[in-house]
């Protein structure tokens, strides 16, 4: 098994000094779904028989979340049991005499301090590199804390990623900026938590900040005025079909039915403006404006289609998920050549709720078979983000000229905003 550089972002390294009540099983499950990356299980203490017993079963949890499996020293029960991986020290096995045992597709990373170590083992078949210390740290006794420099030299010097180690965590990780590094591995700044999941989340968003690389298998994008720029013919649409019916709207009717489904804008443009037409035939002839429109206006905005490529290209799973009808959504992306880049596609109708509740999100989530904590919701609405973040999903904020407005409230919502989607950190 190979793997991705974004796989090296969060490192989490076992240790059962943290157990707290808890077993080993159930301190990895929630470093895993906290969003840990790669995954090393690293046993000084137990026996052969325990220590195989254990790691068959916490591969099964790394299997489950599609997360890289590593032993730590023990080529023999790597090799016995069929984890991804070793990781060497260098008083161990030499990266080369590993490679011959464990074959071409086994991970192998091997630690080094300096440059000459770090080109050794490259040079010998590693595929990544363990860097460090880099700050003090109780991990490990006897070991010197190695430069913001030397780390530097490092990574400019190997070809192969390198992560960063020892006595990293949410109070220093910054410092590691511009570096060089692929991500960081971590023990204490996870398994020591009394909540090993947020520790385990916060830490991947602070790493990818220091990388510029992001973590992303699944992605979720509302439709209009985050894919295409399609919300002026949302903001008109009532309007128009009160217009045509001789009736001036003089409230701000958009900003009024921005967060309702149509059903209920329907119900409140009956209320209000004393139609005799019932909700279903409102929604009908407002749906017949808003089809029209679809039809011969709706647009992709700028970088889209790049942006789905790379996505398709790095395997990424696509679902849509909008507030808008079904067949509105499939003419508009049938349109603009995006209909196939998706896996499924969400209508708030069709779900039952608005995304005032993160129902859509979680059946798209389900649908797409990713974890959450790598699965991105792209939004242009500050209302949508909150139901999202609140969820525990990763959201990118998306500009939009029609919620120019919160265009700063998005920013303190969103882990990432994006004028362009060019600018995503792929």
């Amino acid at each position: 098994m190979k793997f991705a550089r974004e796989d090296l972002l969060l490192y989490a390294v076992t240790d059962r000094n943290w157990l707290n009540g808890q077993s080993l099983y159930e301190q990895v499950d929630l470093a895993l779904q906290g969003g840990a990356t790669f995954l090393q299980l690293r046993e000084k203490e137990l026996d052969e028989a325990h220590f195989m017993e254990e790691a068959i079963e916490i591969q099964k949890l790394c299997r489950k979340y599609k997360v890289p499996f590593i032993i730590n020293d023990n080529v023999e029960i790597a090799l016995a049991m069929g984890a991804d991986g070793v990781h060497v020290g260098q008083e161990d096995m030499q990266a080369g005499e590993v490679r011959k045992k464990l074959g071409p597709d086994k991970i192998i990373g091997v630690s080094a301090h300096t440059v000459e170590e770090a080109l050794r083992a490259e040079e010998c078949g590693a595929d990544y590199l363990g860097v460090g210390a880099v700050f003090s740290t109780t991990s490990k006794s006897n070991v010197r804390e190695l430069s913001h420099e030397t780390l530097k030299a490092i990574c400019e010097a190997v070809h192969i990623p390198v992560v960063a180690i020892g006595g990293i965590g949410k109070k220093n990780i910054m410092q590691l900026e511009g570096s060089g590094i692929c991500g960081v591995a971590v023990i204490s700044a996870i398994f020591a938590q009394t909540d090993i999941q947020k520790a385990a989340r916060e830490l991947l968003t602070l790493s990818e900040k220091v990388t510029g690389r992001v973590k992303i298998d699944g992605a979720i994008f509302d439709m209009d005025g985050t894919l295409l720029d399609t919300m002026p013919i949302w903001e008109h649409a009532s309007e128009n079909y009160l217009a045509a019916k001789g009736i001036t709207v003089k409230e701000k009717l958009s900003e009024i039915l921005f967060s309702m489904s149509m059903q209920q804008g329907a119900a409140y443009v009956k209320e209000h403006y004393g139609l005799s037409e019932s909700i279903e035939e409102i929604v009908a002839g407002t749906n017949a404006i808003v089809a029209e429109a679809y039809r011969t206006q709706a647009e992709m905005k700028p970088g889209v289609r790049g942006f789905l490529d790379k996505l398709k290209k790095c395997g990424v799973k696509m679902a849509v998920a909008t507030s808008t009808d079904r067949v509105h959504v499939e003419a508009a992306l049938k349109k603009n050549g995006l209909y196939d880049y998706f896996d499924a596609i969400f209508t708030c109708s069709e779900i039952g709720v608005g995304k005032i509740k993160p129902d859509i999100f979680e059946r798209a989530l389900e649908k797409l078979g990713t974890k959450k904590a790598a699965t991105w919701v792209f939004e242009d609405a500050l209302y949508a983000l909150k139901t999202a973040k609140e969820a525990d999903f990763r959201t990118v904020g998306i500009y939009d000229e029609t919620s120019r407005k919160e265009q700063e409230k998005i920013k303190g919502i969103a882990d990432i905003y994006l004028q362009n989607m060019v600018e995503f950190p792929l």
